[in-house]
């Protein structure tokens, strides 16, 4: 009986799913995706919404009855700067995927919003209280400024620290180096210094010089 409750609401919510898309604007693409398996089916959702009424979107699936998506997983950030058609403009920069699940029907929602670089994005922190952390680890790493955020500092990298260090325009080496120095007995910052002995090479091979000793 309970295996098919869940069968009917996930065909509910495949129905009312894609008719979201018609209700509201902000959603552009709609893709689902069926796992079967031998002991139950799966359903994926995958949206690609619009930056705008983030807010709204996410409280409707979240406090529907029908979708009841209550928990979310992940939030990760995509960097879109080597692709050649965001490299010439600069829509699109940046990619955010949530990853939010739904307990009752074991069901998937990924949802997809791309942006702009100096976009601000509506937190959802009040909706779902495991973002707060994440959309924390996002503005450190990738700068992204969350709107309403309530604590909104960094989280991995040190409160001084310049930069986001995950952006695909950020330095390998990084701009600063951490060193114990041992006259002042503490932790210093020092500007990074590459030395120039260390890139020249020599290209001589040891096998020709180990044949001129052996004729010799």
């Amino acid at each position: 009986m309970y295996t098919k409750l869940i069968k009917n609401t996930k065909y509910l919510i495949v129905f009312s799913i894609s008719l979201l898309r018609f209700f509201f604007p902000i959603i552009t693409k709609i893709h689902i995706q069926n796992y079967n398996s031998k002991q139950s089916s799966l359903v994926d959702f995958f949206l690609e919404i619009n930056e705008k009424n983030i807010y709204i979107f996410f409280s409707l699936i979240s406090k529907n009855l029908i979708y009841n998506y209550e928990q979310l997983i992940n939030i990760s950030c995509i960097d879109n700067i080597n692709l050649q058609k965001h490299s010439m403009m600069n829509s699109d920069r940046f990619s955010l995927v949530y990853l939010i699940n739904s307990i009752n029907t074991t069901s998937r929602l990924l949802i997809l919003i791309s942006f702009s670089l100096n976009t601000i994005i509506t937190s959802i922190s009040s909706i779902y209280k495991a973002s707060t952390w994440l959309e924390r680890e996002v503005y450190d790493l990738f700068g992204i400024y969350f709107y309403e955020h309530k604590d909104l500092r960094r989280i991995l990298t040190d409160y001084g620290f310049k930069g986001f260090p995950l952006r695909k325009d950020f330095p390998l080496t990084g701009y600063v180096e951490l060193r114990f120095n041992e006259e002042l007995k503490s932790v210093k910052y020092s500007r990074v210094k590459l030395i120039q002995e260390y890139r020249y090479f020599k290209f001589n091979s040891s096998w020709k010089s180990l044949a001129h000793q052996i004729k010799a």
